[in-house]
């Protein structure tokens, strides 16, 4: 990896900011960029599809990987499911094509702390948070998912809080307007990224 001018753009902030929005979109008008598939032991919603959003596993099938040592980095996350990063899905790729995943702070805390072991990957690095314009635009984006009951509501609200109080210690903020709006602070970021970095995709 240590030849290979590539990066792990990593996408972080409170559940219903367009994280994912921002990956796909990215992947699809940026060339060179591949998404990263994260593991969870969620449930899929009815649009998303094993391997493509997400890898499904079950807790038995996470514990397994987990015992193995196969995750990046892995976290409980509203205190109900598990969301991991495969090694795999990073470092082996990392070495041919760039990378963009979307994850929470605390998942991004955990790679940092595990790149400081691994030099390679700690200097491929970038991190954004999107940031939404308030918290009541917030609730109105995790309304407009769907279904939520309001006790999921209120954890959800807490955490981005919590998220939220991260942020400064990103590389870069996208303040959240529209979807246009945040891809193209995107790719103004990642413009000053290539340019800080000296290499890109």
């Amino acid at each position: 990896m240590a030849d290979s001018p590539t990066v792990l753009l990593i996408l972080a902030g409170p559940a219903g900011v367009g994280k994912s929005t921002l990956c796909d979109r990215l992947v699809r008008e940026v060339p060179g960029f591949e998404r990263v598939i994260t593991a969870t032991t969620r449930p899929p919603r009815p649009n998303e599809v094993d391997g493509r959003d997400y890898h499904f596993l079950s807790e038995a099938e996470f514990d397994a990987k987990l015992a193995a040592g196969d995750f990046l980095e892995w976290a409980w996350v509203h205190r109900k499911y598990r969301y991991g990063t495969p090694k795999s899905t990073v470092l082996e790729r990392l070495k041919h094509t760039c990378l963009v995943m979307n994850i929470d702070v605390q998942g991004v805390r955990n790679i940092r702390a595990a790149a400081e072991h691994m030099p390679d990957l700690k200097r491929r690095l970038v991190t954004m948070f999107v940031s939404p314009d308030s918290m009541d635009v917030l609730r109105e984006r995790l309304l407009g998912r769907g279904p939520v009951s309001d006790d999921e509501l209120t954890r959800r609200l807490q955490s981005a809080e919590f998220e939220m109080a991260d942020r400064a210690s990103y590389d870069f903020v996208i303040h959240s307007k529209t979807k246009e709006q945040d891809f193209r602070a995107l790719l103004d970021f990642w413009d000053q990224a290539k340019a800080k970095l000296g290499h890109g995709c």
